[in-house]
C-alpha cells in the first residue's frame, strides 16, 4: 500500500476514534446532568389546616436560586395530569408558603406546609377539597409572569374539613355541677349543727 493511502487511513481512524470516545464522554453527562424536579407529600388523608411535609429534589440548588421556591395549591381536575395548571388563574396565591424554600447543594429540600380546603363559594378563585383533586406547584420562578418555567407538581390530592369539635350536653355539665352543690349543701349543714350542738 503507497505511503500517502497508508497516512489517509490513519487520520480516518484517528478520526473515528476520536467521535467514539467524544460521544462515550457526552451521553452519559447528557443523562445524567439535569434530573427533572420532583415533589413528594407525606402519606394522607389530609385535613384542612393540617400541616404535612413537602420534599424536593432536582431543583436548582442554593446558589444558582439563593431566594427560594414557592408553593402554592391549585386545583388538578380530576386528578388528571392533563388537567395539570397551565398559568395562575388556577391556583389560589393566598396558599403560598409564606418564607421562601431554600434548597440544598444538591437541589433538594424538606419543608412543612399546611394543606387548605378552598371553594369559590368560600371565596377562594378554586375550588380544592374532599371532592376536587388539587396538587402543590413548587417552583424557583415567577408565579404569576412565568408559571410553567422549571416548575413541578405534586401528585393529586384531595382535603376534608377539619373535624369538628362536639360540644358537652347541657346533662353532662350539669351533673358534675349538681352533684358539686350537694356535696356542698351536705358539708354546711353537718358544719352548722356542729356548732349548735357545742353552743347548747
Amino acid at each position: 500500500m503507497p505511503v500517502r493511502a497508508r497516512g489517509v487511513r490513519a487520520m480516518r481512524m484517528a478520526g473515528i476514534a476520536t467521535v467514539v470516545a467524544l460521544t462515550a464522554v457526552i451521553v452519559p453527562l447528557a443523562g445524567t446532568a439535569f434530573a427533572a424536579p420532583a415533589v413528594t407529600l407525606s402519606a394522607g388523608p389530609y385535613t384542612s389546616g393540617e400541616t404535612i411535609t413537602v420534599s424536593g429534589t432536582g431543583f436548582p440548588n442554593r446558589s444558582a436560586d439563593p431566594t427560594g421556591l414557592s408553593i402554592i395549591e391549585c386545583m388538578d381536575t380530576g386528578g388528571l395530569s392533563a388537567n395539570l395548571p397551565t398559568d395562575d388563574t388556577t391556583c389560589d396565591a393566598s396558599t403560598a408558603n409564606p418564607l421562601p424554600v431554600l434548597t440544598s447543594t444538591t437541589g433538594t429540600f424538606s419543608t412543612t406546609y399546611t394543606i387548605e380546603s378552598l371553594s369559590t363559594s368560600g371565596g377562594s378563585a378554586i375550588n380544592c377539597d374532599h371532592t376536587h383533586d388539587c396538587v402543590l406547584w413548587d417552583s424557583m420562578e415567577d408565579y404569576v409572569n412565568n408559571f410553567n418555567s422549571n416548575d413541578a407538581f405534586s401528585v393529586p390530592f384531595t382535603v376534608s374539613a377539619p373535624i369538628a369539635s362536639t360540644p358537652e350536653s347541657p346533662l353532662a355539665i350539669a351533673l358534675p355541677v349538681g352533684a358539686a352543690l350537694i356535696i356542698g349543701g351536705a358539708v354546711f349543714v353537718s358544719r352548722r349543727r356542729r356548732r349548735l350542738s357545742l353552743v347548747s
